[in-house]
């Protein structure tokens, strides 16, 4: 009996494996062009963007992605960057492109702006930056999946610089505008673009080294068993949390399937047996923390929740690294925050009791004690024996007036 138990559950491990394994065959090649543009030449630099790519690329890596990385990209740059990108995502069968730096609309079209961009004239919109559609058409075709992931939506000082340029006709709004997500072929791959905030409206750096945005992206995109639209759902959560309702991110698609950055549901299930079936033969295996892909995004999470020093970073940490290298820390953190907010009080250690020791005399302070005591004693014993004793009467004034008495009256006697 306790063979056949042995072999069904080596059949049931075999079969997970295997189904496992067909799951990641049939994801295919994974390709993402990540680029992020801080150090602008004719307008202030942003803090964040660069850094943000350096966390996207990180996590998508992670998740098997191979990624065509640029940073502080100018015009020569990004075009580059792109006809590498639609080179390598040509037989793609999921294609990722993100953008954060400064971009615009003008006439309802977006362009992303590379960092020497001048826009003192309207015709430098077409030479000097990068529309959305370049974007569009780097993608795979159907069935393969696009998706587009845009944090450009930021206060922008170009922008204001072309709109003093612009004929009357030509309108120029905040934000970028809308980018129908539709896509051609069978339709059982599509298209996903996903914004920083709502069209037309501002995304905020934040205060911190990531933007709220690709903190929040980096924390759900690639999560176990979560399908994108409900990745990017609690992504628009934690957004709006964290810069209290200023941001909301959003995203329209046009999916024939469901799509995971990260490992499918069926992928997550076997991991964990196939881990238990190799402790039995081998140690246990290394934390993902150890990778150093991973480790670059544990560090990046953990730098940005110990600056923010807010609850929120730090479950942030934990969810994405429960086992990583500063966990401990992390809840010790978390517990510290929330005396203050829930007035609960930490208990205090017990106080160890004090034992007094009592110390034995030498033979001299022993004898001085006692001669001190029985000198104290005489003198309780004095003051008792006069407040006992009656009061006398004053017989000197008895005297005094017996004499008087008797001369008045022999004075009287002899006067008669």
């Amino acid at each position: 009996m306790k063979l056949f138990a042995i072999l069904l559950s080596g059949l049931v491990l075999s079969v997970l494996a295997a189904f496992g394994a067909q799951a990641a065959t049939a994801e295919g090649k994974r390709v993402a062009l990540v680029i992020g543009n801080s150090k602008y030449v004719n307008a202030v630099a942003l803090p964040n963007p660069a850094n943000d790519a350096h966390l996207i690329a990180s996590t998508l890596r992670s998740a098997g992605f191979e990624v065509i990385e640029g940073v502080d990209q100018d015009n020569a740059g990004m075009h580059g960057l792109i006809s590498k990108f639609t080179e390598e995502a040509y037989n793609a069968d999921l294609a990722v492109v993100f953008y954060a730096g400064h971009g615009m609309q003008v006439d309802g079209k977006n362009y992303l702006i590379p960092v020497d961009a001048d826009l003192t004239s309207p015709a430098y919109l077409k030479t000097r930056t990068v529309q959305i559609d370049e974007f569009m058409a780097a993608l795979p075709a159907d069935p393969a999946v696009g998706i587009i992931i845009l944090d450009a939506c930021r206060d922008n000082p170009l922008a204001r610089t072309l709109a003093a340029t612009l004929p009357k006709s030509r309108s120029l709004a905040a934000g970028l505008a809308p980018v129908d997500a539709k896509a051609d072929g069978v339709g059982t791959g599509g298209v996903l673009i996903a914004y920083a905030t709502d069209p037309g409206a501002i995304a905020f750096d934040g205060n911190g080294v990531d933007s709220p945005y690709s903190l929040a992206l980096a924390k759900h995109l690639t999560e176990p068993g979560l399908e994108i639209q409900s990745a990017l759902t609690r992504v628009r959560g934690d957004v709006t949390e964290a810069t209290q309702g200023r941001q909301r991110p959003w995203h329209n698609a046009s999916l024939g399937r469901e799509v995971f950055l990260g490992k499918t549901t069926a992928q997550a299930a076997a991991a964990p047996l196939g881990d238990a079936a190799k402790t039995t033969a081998s140690p246990a295996p290394a934390s993902v923390a150890s990778d150093p892909s991973s480790w670059e995004v544990e560090q990046r999470l953990w730098d940005e929740a110990s600056k923010t020093n807010a609850i929120p970073y730090y479950e942030a940490y934990l969810d994405q690294f429960p086992s990583g290298r500063f966990a401990t820390v992390a809840r010790l953190d978390i517990d510290q925050l929330q005396v203050p907010k829930t007035g609960k009080q930490i208990a205090a250690p017990p106080k160890k009791q004090v034992v007094q020791e009592t110390r034995s005399l030498r033979p001299a302070a022993r004898q001085k004690s006692r001669k001190q005591q029985q000198l104290v004693q005489r003198r309780r014993n004095s003051d008792t024996i006069l407040r006992d004793e009656p009061p006398r009467a004053n017989n000197d004034f008895l005297t005094r007036a017996l004499i008087f008495g008797s001369g008045v009256v022999i004075g009287s006697a002899l006067k008669y």
